[in-house]
């Protein structure tokens, strides 16, 4: 029974003294007269009234904080900071390089920007008649960065050149297609690149040895 009043904040139980318990202030004013609740709900009024001119110093904040959008941001932004109710990041050369490698796009990324926007971000754009909600050099950068990222792709090999003929060529050239491990070729040039040299070595060898 004691436990249950308790949990009704009827009680109060001292941690450091658990044989001994007090009645709380709500179970004094409702085993007190009408009179005292009639001076709680008149003085709960009169805040009521008199508070209506003056300056508020109530903030509400809502408990919904959503890790998927958290770890969205986290896709294409660096996170420094994050508190209770807010996380900053940075938008950076790595990190939209990263986004672009799991493949997700700069116009993907722009777009949820602009989607999720703050409110203010939204009026400042809906101020010049409805023109981007992003600055246009972050838009214009976050798409340099990811033609930056495909501009040139770095890929360990081999080259062959200087055939002693055409016809070598061509067929080291068919079998290194054949393997799977040609990268590159030029036709014109009798030049091509492979990923891996050990198979074609043993087949050059072969075909010296006829």
């Amino acid at each position: 029974m004691l436990e249950n009043l308790v949990d009704f904040g009827l009680v109060y139980i001292p941690p450091s003294v658990k044989d001994q318990f007090f009645p709380t202030r709500l179970a004094t004013t409702l085993t007190s007269d009408a009179s005292a609740l009639r001076s709680i709900t008149a003085g709960f009024e009169s805040a009521l009234s008199t508070g209506s001119g003056t300056a508020g110093f109530i903030i509400i904040e809502t408990n919904y904080h959503s890790p998927l959008q958290i770890a969205v941001l986290a896709l294409f932004t660096k996170l420094t900071t994050r508190y209770p109710n807010m996380v900053t990041g940075r938008v950076t050369r790595e990190s939209v390089y990263r986004a672009v490698s799991s493949g997700i796009s700069s116009d993907q990324i722009i777009t949820y920007l602009s989607t999720h926007a703050h409110p203010e971000l939204l009026k400042a754009s809906a101020a010049k008649g409805g023109g981007p909600v992003l600055p246009p050099t972050v838009v214009d950068q976050i798409r340099l960065w990811q033609i930056e990222n495909e501009r040139m792709k770095t890929t360990y090999g081999f080259l062959f050149k200087d055939f002693e003929s055409t016809d070598e060529y061509k067929k080291l050239l068919k079998y290194a297609d054949e393997i799977g491990v040609l990268t590159w070729a030029s036709k014109t040039e009798e030049k091509f690149f492979v990923s891996k040299v050990e198979q074609l070595k043993d087949y050059m060898k072969s075909l010296k040895a006829k």
